[in-house]
């Protein structure tokens, strides 16, 4: 099984959870995905502190990849095919309505926005659910600057 590590500083701690903010390498400054390009912006996160870190350590944070592709699914995909599933029955739906051939195309983007929209409600109402599953908590497995 692959892990995805980053270097993190510990910032507080909170039983065994301790909340990190990472160290982005210079790969983080050319990629950009996630708005984070400049250096003023910080990612802190929870995760888990089975070595018992402690605040102001370096540490080493994994994540699993599958749970990195997971996430990844959940976010870009299922609002994706969702936004096209929600066009295509757009068109379909407005045939049946008899909408305006000048209108069917707005509609069916209105349509495809909505469904999109519906998606990401859906995401953030399970957020919760999805921040409880260990599949999705990084964790220390490492302090650096003993």
């Amino acid at each position: 099984m692959f892990h995805l590590r980053e270097k993190a500083i510990v910032v507080s701690k909170k039983g065994n959870k301790a909340e990190v903010e990472v160290i982005r390498t210079s790969a983080c400054a050319k990629c950009k995905a996630c708005s984070l390009g400049s250096e003023k912006k910080v990612i802190k996160v929870w995760v888990q502190n089975d070595v018992n870190a402690n605040v102001g350590q370096v540490v080493e944070i994994e994540i699993e990849n599958r749970a990195l592709i997971s996430a990844t699914f959940i976010m870009y995909v299922i609002p994706l095919v969702s936004f096209l599933l929600g066009v295509i029955l757009g068109l379909n739906f407005a045939n049946t309505l008899n909408i305006n051939i000048a209108w069917e195309e707005p509609f069916s983007l209105l349509t495809g926005l909505l469904f999109m929209s519906l998606a990401f409600l859906a995401i953030y109402l399970n957020n919760k659910r999805f921040e409880k599953s260990r599949m999705f908590t990084s964790r220390i497995v490492n302090i650096l600057d003993e």
